[in-house]
Parts: C-alpha cells; structure tokens; sequence
C-alpha cells in the first residue's frame, strides 16, 4: 500500500518573527532570565511631537541575569540589516557585551545551555 494513497500535503509551517519571539521569552522567563524591550525608532508622544528612541541597529532585547546578555531575534531564514551588524559589532567591541542572533527557540536553548557549561 502506498504511504500517503490520496497525494495530500500538510501545510509547510512558515514561523514568523512574533513566533520566535514568544517561544525565546517564554524560555527566558522559565528560566529566571529577566528580558527587556528594547525600543527603538521614531515614536509620536501624546502632545503630537515626535521623539526618537534608542540607536538604528539596536537588538530587540537586553536579558538580564549575570552574565547579561542582548538578544534579536529572526523569523528563520531573516537577516540582520547592516546597521544591526555594526552596533552589534560595537556593543562587542567597545562594551564587552554579547548580543546572541537566533531564529528560533532551539538556537537559543543551545546558546544557554554553553553558557550553563562555560568555566
């Protein structure tokens, strides 16, 4: 008998940005780690002026918990933009601090789990 008679497909799973973002700060949490948004852009207050927040290329999340670290996050196959490379770079660099580039929950369990492990 044939394996799949009919010739029907499940629908191929297409995770978005939010997706993984849920997933991450679920794991996050579960794991006593503390993430804080990062906003950055060009904002509107109530009085109707514009303020603008943060520096371009900024990671979505600060996660604080000794060692603390950045997180941005991708929808699987998503790419940084330049200026997130350079600040990522210049966080790095210049301040010490890590900023860890995930497209999923898995890769992020992995990156916590070698941090877990590390002397």
């Amino acid at each position: 008998m044939p394996k799949n008679p009919f010739g029907l497909k499940p629908p191929r799973l297409q995770l978005s940005e939010n997706d993984v973002r849920k997933a991450c700060l679920d794991l996050l949490r579960l794991h006593q780690w503390w993430p804080v948004r990062q906003h950055v852009g060009l904002f509107r207050t109530p009085d109707q002026r514009w303020i603008r927040m943060g520096e371009p290329g900024d990671p979505d999340y600060a996660v604080v918990r000794a060692p603390s670290f950045f997180l941005e996050l991708k929808r699987p196959g998503g790419e940084l933009s330049d200026e997130q490379r350079k600040r990522i770079d210049v966080l790095q660099r210049f301040y010490g601090l890590e900023t860890v580039v995930v497209e999923g929950v898995e890769e992020l369990m992995e990156w916590l789990d070698r941090q877990v492990r590390s002397p």
